[in-house]
């Protein structure tokens, strides 16, 4: 009797253990199973910033050039000398030139400049208009023709040596190609004047320029 409790005992506690065991085996096979989720990065970031339409880069200006003020302004005339060392010290304080240089302090962009060169290439035009005429009107007759004839040649070569100016500024590049042509077209025509104005001074010490300062 005492055998057959002993041996029931021993089957339930077998019995039991097994299920415990069993119960154990299959929550860890299941755990193992389970399939983890994906981790999802997030997307790199952009580092290059010139690549994305309409950002601006750091420290860049998003102005035109044109708006910008030139840092080197130049409009520094250029210095003309003739033989006659009493017209040079005449021609240099000339008012057209006077204005200039007051005028250019004011300027505060390449635009400012291109401008203000025009401006004053059309004076400068004026001025070989008026001293040709007082230059004609005063000159000996045997001078005359020789006036008239370089002055006709001058006009026909204009075309072209205004057309080399803007080449050479245009194969510079740059931005400030057209105030180097705008100042250029200007010298060009102060040069004329000039000429003119030496050959009168000659005739007339006291002659005046067509500029008034008006």
């Amino acid at each position: 009797m005492r055998k057959m409790r002993l041996a029931t005992l021993l089957i339930a506690f077998i019995m039991v253990f097994s299920v415990f065991f069993g119960c154990n085996k299959k929550e860890g096979s299941v755990s193992s199973g389970v399939v983890s989720e994906p981790t999802i990065s997030e997307p790199a970031t952009e580092t290059n910033s010139a690549s994305v339409p309409g950002r601006q880069l750091p420290g860049s200006s998003s102005k035109p050039q044109d708006s910008q003020p030139p840092k080197d302004k130049g409009g520094a005339l250029s210095t003309i000398v003739t033989s006659d060392k009493a017209f040079n010290k005449v021609f240099a304080k000339n008012p057209i030139d006077a204005a200039y240089l007051k005028d250019v302090e004011k300027a505060t962009s390449n635009v400012d400049m291109v401008n203000l060169a025009e401006k004053y290439t059309k004076l400068w035009q004026k001025e070989i208009e008026a001293g040709y005429k007082k230059l004609i009107q005063k000159a000996p007759a045997a001078k005359k023709e020789a006036y008239k004839q370089v002055q006709a040649n001058w006009e026909k070569e204009t075309p072209a040596e205004l057309k080399k100016i803007a080449d050479k500024a245009q194969a510079a590049g740059g931005s400030v190609a057209q105030v180097e042509t705008a100042g250029q077209t200007m010298e060009y025509y102060r040069a004329r004047a000039n000429k003119i104005y030496v050959k009168l001074y000659a005739l007339d010490k006291k002659f005046t320029y067509a500029y008034t300062g008006k």
